[in-house]
C-alpha cells in the first residue's frame, strides 16, 4: 500500500503492524510506540485496530502539515480546524495545566522559584549601586593625584584606589 492511500475503505476491522509501518511510512519501532501510549489500539498479536490506526494516521497528516506551515512562518487561521482532536484531550489538557499551576504555586511557596519581576528588580539595585562606586573613582582619585610630581606616583595612587575599589565590589554583603 502507499503511504497517501486511506485505510478506511477497508472492509477488515484490524490489519497487521506490518501493514500499518508501509501505510504510515514510519518504522515499526513508532507504530510500537503509538501502541504502547495508546494512540493505536492493539488487535492481538501483531494487530492494529484500523479505526483508532486510521484516527491516529490523520492526526499524523494533520501535524505534520501544520509542522510544515509553521516552519514557513505562515499559519493559516481556519475556525473549523480543532485545537484538540476531541474533548477527552481537551480536558487533559486543561487538568495538566491546572497541575502545573497547583506545583509552580507550591514551589514559589517553598522558595524553590522566584519570580522574575523580583530578580529583575534586585539585579538592577546591584548594578546600580555598583555602578555608582565606579562613578565615585574619578572624583575620589583627583584629589589624591593632583599633589603627585611624577608618572610613577601617580600610577601608583591610581593603583592603590582601584584595588580598593574593586576590594569593596568583591565583598558578597555589601552588594548583593
Amino acid at each position: 500500500m502507499q503511504p497517501s492511500m486511506q485505510l478506511g475503505c477497508s472492509t477488515a476491522e484490524t490489519i497487521s503492524q506490518s501493514e500499518a509501518v508501509r501505510c504510515a511510512g514510519v518504522s515499526r519501532i513508532n507504530i510500537q510506540k503509538q501502541l504502547k501510549v495508546g494512540w493505536i489500539q492493539s488487535a492481538g498479536k501483531n494487530k492494529v485496530d484500523l479505526a483508532s490506526f486510521n484516527a491516529w494516521l490523520a492526526s499524523k497528516r494533520y501535524f505534520d502539515q501544520t509542522v510544515k506551515l509553521s516552519q514557513t512562518w505562515i499559519i493559516p487561521y481556519n475556525p473549523s480546524l480543532p485545537i484538540f482532536k476531541n474533548l477527552q484531550d481537551a480536558e487533559l489538557s486543561n487538568a495538566s495545566y491546572k497541575a502545573r499551576l497547583k506545583q509552580l504555586d507550591c514551589d514559589f511557596k517553598l522558595g524553590a522559584v522566584v519570580r522574575i519581576e523580583d530578580v529583575v528588580d534586585d539585579l538592577s539595585s546591584q548594578l546600580s549601586a555598583i555602578r555608582t562606586r565606579l562613578l565615585e573613582i574619578p572624583a575620589e582619585m583627583a584629589s589624591q593625584i593632583f599633589n603627585c610630581k611624577i608618572v610613577v606616583e601617580i600610577q601608583g595612587k591610581m593603583y592603590q584606589l582601584m584595588v580598593r575599589a574593586l576590594e569593596e565590589l568583591s565583598e558578597d554583603e555589601q552588594w548583593i
